[in-house]
């Protein structure tokens, strides 16, 4: 198995695969919101299949994918992270903010707890 890190569409699917979900092909097109080309998404769940990274049952006249690595979402994201905004945790987060379009003031006061929260932590209180 390669240990590259994930392709953006390959990250998609695994994260719409986690926790031994079981979908075909259709289930994942639909989930990413159609725009991907059905055939590319078909390819590459095939070649994660060949890599081992998913398995795959025929039921009827389609293939039903469910993953084998222990792809948690702390994993997913950590990839996506390194892959998309290199190593600063702030891109992501930032990124987060800026396109999020249902971000109350609720969400920020919470998100204010958590910095104040982590700030204690690494301040030993």
């Amino acid at each position: 198995m390669s240990k590259r890190a994930f392709g953006e569409l390959e990250s998609q699917i695994m994260c719409i695969l986690k926790s031994g979900q079981r979908k075909t092909v259709k289930d994942v097109h639909q989930a990413l919101g159609g725009d991907d080309n059905y055939n590319t998404i078909m390819t590459v769940m095939s070649r994660l299949a060949e890599k081992r990274i998913l398995a795959r049952d025929k039921v009827g006249l389609q293939y039903v994918y469910w993953t084998l690595q222990d792809m948690t979402t702390d994993s997913i994201l950590s990839k996506i992270k390194h892959k998309f905004f290199g190593i600063k945790t702030t891109a992501l987060v930032s990124h987060l903010i800026e396109t999020a379009e249902d971000l109350t003031d609720e969400d920020l006061a919470e998100m204010e707890q958590m910095v104040h929260k982590m700030r204690e932590l690494k301040n030993g209180h």
